[in-house]
């Protein structure tokens, strides 16, 4: 499987839309255009571990944003269901790219209510290995002579 936030931000997107009819999934922040009811993904921090076996294990922080027209008057309301609605189906996803679909899980989960949106954060920890051909550096032109940028012979 290739990993990708696109790929996850299309995976939720599928996954969340029945539990919030309406609402438009967004990969990142759109501030052009967009009209709420609507959701966005946005990625916090990557921290990669390297383990045994040419092995890596990728901690990703996700921020799921959900925002609502301000002027409800039962936003708060609204904002507080939303959170305990992905409360009860956010423990994994199902994660969909190119070549199939695998059940990601995750960690870490939890909300908060800002004035003007609901900030749904959790962690997801992907297993990652580098291709066998891969080769970040091949070759490396080292010089030994340091100048003062005058030539001299």
């Amino acid at each position: 499987m290739t990993f990708s936030i696109s790929h996850v931000a299309a995976s939720l997107a599928g996954y969340l839309a029945p539990g919030f009819p309406g609402v438009t999934f967004y990969e990142d922040p759109n501030q052009q255009g967009s009209e709420p009811p609507m959701m966005f993904l946005q990625q916090r921090y990557a921290y990669t571990d390297r383990r045994l076996s040419g092995r890596f294990l990728r901690r990703i922080g996700l921020d799921l944003t959900y925002l609502l027209d301000y002027s409800l008057p039962d936003m708060q309301q609204q904002y507080q269901a939303a959170a305990e609605t992905l409360d009860m189906v956010m423990d994994s996803f199902p994660y969909t790219d190119d070549t199939g679909t695998t059940l990601i899980l995750t960690h870490d989960r939890e909300w908060r209510i800002d004035q003007d949106a609901m900030h749904y954060q959790f962690e997801i920890r992907v297993w990652v290995t580098l291709p066998e051909d891969f080769t970040p550096m091949e070759t490396m032109d080292y010089s030994e002579v340091v100048t003062d940028g005058t030539e001299k012979v």
